[in-house]
């Protein structure tokens, strides 16, 4: 019995472990979110007269739905990665040679996703839009490049 289940406890992480990193990234983009979250609420509740400590901040009802959020994130990956896989990789394939490219576009889009929460809260706590600042530099370097042509 403990024999079999070590067999089947390899055999899906030797299934899932290209996606490994992907999903990898996509947790920890959820952290630095909830890391900024944390800190744009200590931030704005100071800016507010509130003396409130982290432990105040911080309650077993946002950790759960962080929670839940990596459980989504990283089942969306993997099922996306199966699809892939077994469904339309061949399909990709022949269009597009980036191996896991479906899989890879979904765990993109789901750190965009926190890349754009993490801004916000930025946002709210300092005023400036590093996305926007980001655009407007790349547009500068693109303008810079035209004048050489």
């Amino acid at each position: 019995m403990k024999t079999n289940t070590i067999i089947i406890l390899s055999s899906f992480v030797t299934l899932f472990a290209p996606v490994g990193p992907l999903v990898t990234v996509a947790l920890i983009s959820i952290a630095f979110d909830f890391g900024f979250g944390i800190w744009r609420s200590v931030k704005t509740r100071r800016k507010a007269g509130s003396t409130a400590k982290i432990g105040d901040i911080i309650t077993s009802q946002k950790m759960l739905a962080t929670g839940i959020k990596c459980l989504i994130y990283s089942a969306a990956i993997a099922f996306f990665y199966l699809v892939e896989k077994f469904i339309a990789g061949d399909i990709i394939s022949h269009f597009i040679s980036i191996e896991l490219l479906l899989t890879k576009a979904v765990a993109l889009f789901f750190v965009f996703i926190e890349v754009k929460s993490m801004n916000e809260s930025y946002k709210d706590v300092t005023g400036k839009d590093i996305l926007k600042s980001f655009r407007d530099f790349i547009s500068g370097l693109k303008s810079e490049s035209d004048k050489w042509r």
